[in-house]
């Protein structure tokens, strides 16, 4: 385990002189030394030398999932890194750079893949806000990814409000089992975000998240359960105790969130499917929906009658219909049936199982060539 990170040196000191060329760094590796060696070397300040200043990527990843499911972070010897995050990267002349301007200007993407920082630092010297100063917005940063960290080292509140706040132009984020379990400190508005995944541990953290996030123009949302049984409720199971999506989804559906919604994408997400009715009943700007391991949304696709002369149509604009595994075929014809009973433009369906087990339904002529 310790073979592969005591490469790291040599492979940086080679790596280092041709820095001013890298368009992309990324590091993946299944255990944490080789990442944490690597991490203390891009930390260091160096003397000489070039900078990254086109670097547009950075991803860091560590393969093993499992334990981001643990509070406490394993091994616990290397749990800290030392040193000002990334900052080998800015290169010398850093400390001659003006607070406004981005350390990394054309930085573009950042994965956190089971890879964790110093949040606060890399707040300051990685977004280019100087501490005890004003925030710096990085105005250049487009895609944010924090996934599977341990709780114990996940960003606070503030830190994570403050990581959002420095990327306005955000346009895709994917918290996928990190951030904040206590949700944002403050309103966090991003006007350009477009895409959002979210993977929940406790639903609860998810409430107090989109609850202080302020996204109106959000078109593509993915929300993650985490099946650690592989057990998947029937659809005619409606009770959904064993899983917690209940009140994340009511929140959704009582909370105009995302007016321009126009995919979901849903994954081992279990809840009755009188909430999965409220949540669709609530999207009527929706055109594609994906729903894996998910059934016990489809029945909640059916007409709802609101009223002796109103039958409502959940999700009016639909096109296209993903389900894994085609397992839930018989719920899908069903639900396909009712629904083209209430409506004309569901009376016509194109339906194509996958070779990876699933099956899409296009509407009308909405497949695309």
């Amino acid at each position: 385990m310790s073979r592969y990170a005591d490469c790291m040196p040599a492979i940086f000191i080679l790596l280092f002189r041709e820095m001013y060329r890298w368009r992309s760094l990324e590091i993946v590796s299944d255990t944490w030394m080789p990442i944490h060696s690597a991490l203390q070397l891009l930390n260091e300040r160096r003397t000489e030398g070039s900078s990254a200043l086109r670097l547009e990527s950075i991803r860091l990843k560590r393969t093993n999932d499992y334990l981001s499911y643990f509070w406490l972070f394993c091994p616990r010897i290397a749990k800290m890194v030392e040193g000002t995050m990334l900052a080998a990267l800015i290169g010398p002349t850093s400390q001659g750079v003006s607070a406004q301007s981005p350390p990394l200007p054309k930085l573009r993407n950042i994965a956190l893949y089971g890879v964790h920082l110093n949040w606060t630092n890399f707040l300051h010297y990685t977004l280019g806000a100087p501490p005890n100063q004003s925030l710096t917005v990085s105005r250049s940063i487009q895609s944010l990814e924090l996934s599977h960290h341990s709780g114990e080292v996940r960003p606070t509140s503030d830190e994570f409000s403050g990581i959002l706040e420095a990327c306005p132009r955000l346009q895709n984020l994917v918290l996928r089992f990190s951030g904040p379990l206590a949700g944002l400190s403050r309103q966090v508005s991003l006007l350009l975000l477009q895409r959002l995944h979210y993977g929940y541990s406790c639903v609860g953290d998810g409430v107090r998240l989109f609850s202080g996030l302020h996204a109106p123009n959000l078109m593509k949302l993915s929300l993650e359960g985490r099946n650690l049984s592989g057990r998947t409720s029937s659809p005619i199971e409606d009770d959904g105790e064993d899983d917690n999506a209940d009140s994340l989804l009511k929140y959704c559906a009582t909370h105009p969130l995302f007016p321009k919604l126009q995919e979901l994408s849903l994954y081992n997400v279990n809840a009755p499917v009188a909430t999965f009715t409220l949540l669709m009943d609530a999207i009527p700007t929706l055109f594609h929906l994906l729903l894996h391991r998910t059934p016990n949304a489809l029945p909640a696709l059916s007409p709802i009658r609101k009223s002796l002369a109103d039958r409502g149509m959940p999700c009016p604009a639909l096109r296209s219909i993903h389900i894994f595994p085609n397992s839930h075929k018989d719920s899908l014809n069903a639900t396909l049936k009712r629904r083209s009973t209430s409506a004309p433009r569901f009376a016509e369906w194109q339906c194509e199982e996958m070779t990876e087990g699933g099956i899409t339904v296009f509407f009308g002529c909405s497949r695309v060539a």
